[in-house]
């Protein structure tokens, strides 16, 4: 079982809604729901969008973070960076979030357009850090091991 599986079952099973509570929110019967949560289930997946309700619904976020987590695993295993480098990505990536948001704010508003922009950088501000503690912990682990 992977970590998306292992998230969408926690997420419709672990919330302070019951199933059969989401599944009528979601437009789907109660027992498709179930089967979708299911990890042994290999017939029934739930698509993204299907994700995104049940996240929106339950206001449990943990698909979306198992989704980050499987994209820099292969992030990761493609280009490993050193920690100056790391560092410095998480720097830009930092400040590319606060000029977003001064740039959408000048006008004292923030149209759905901005919001889906400073969304898009803080994701990038994200994995850029996911990145530099990864640098850290190779780092660290190359000390122990040399």
């Amino acid at each position: 079982m992977d970590h998306i599986d292992q998230a969408i079952y926690d997420t419709v099973h672990n919330s302070e809604l019951s199933a059969k509570q989401i599944a009528p929110l979601m437009g789907v019967g109660h027992q498709v729901l179930i089967n979708k949560a299911n990890p042994q289930t290999e017939t029934h997946k739930m698509s993204l969008r299907e994700a995104v309700a049940l996240q929106l619904i339950t206001g449990n976020h943990a698909i979306y973070r198992a989704m980050g987590m499987e994209l820099s695993i292969k992030a990761k295993q493609a280009a490993p960076l050193g920690i100056l480098e790391s560092v410095l990505k998480a720097g830009k990536e930092h400040g590319d979030v606060l000029a977003m948001i001064h740039k959408s704010m000048e006008d004292g508003e923030l149209t759905m357009r901005e919001q889906e922009q400073c969304q898009r950088e803080i994701t990038e501000a994200i994995e850029a850090l996911m990145q530099l503690r990864e640098s850290v912990l190779q780092h660290s682990m190359k000390q122990i091991k040399g």
